[in-house]
């Protein structure tokens, strides 16, 4: 569901996080889920992962939200103050329920 810069604006803060990719002006936006996939597939709970091209902080997210630690490394400060606001804002249990289930 995409929506306005002006609709987004009259959004209450706490609605807004979950607009962000709609909003997100970055040349390689990627959904969370993806990049919650693939921190799955190369690490496990509390490892590190190193995402030396950070962007908007998309990886990061992930790693918060599944348990690891992060390092990002972004050469535009714009894109690390993004990252480092998006990433404070996540919560580990954001993924409550959408995570598949171990067999």
């Amino acid at each position: 569901m995409n929506i306005s810069q002006e609709q987004y604006n009259k959004l209450p803060a706490e609605y807004k996080k979950y607009f962000e990719p709609m909003t997100n002006k970055h040349c390689c936006v990627k959904p969370v889920h993806l990049m919650s996939w693939l921190v799955r597939l190369v690490s496990k709970d509390g490892d590190t992962v190193l995402d030396p091209f950070c962007g908007s902080g998309t990886t990061g997210i992930a790693c918060k939200m599944l348990g690891r630690k992060f390092i990002g490394i972004e050469i535009s400060p714009e894109y690390f103050e993004i990252a480092k606001k998006r990433i404070e804002n996540t919560t580990q249990d954001m993924f409550v329920g959408l995570t598949p289930k171990e067999e």
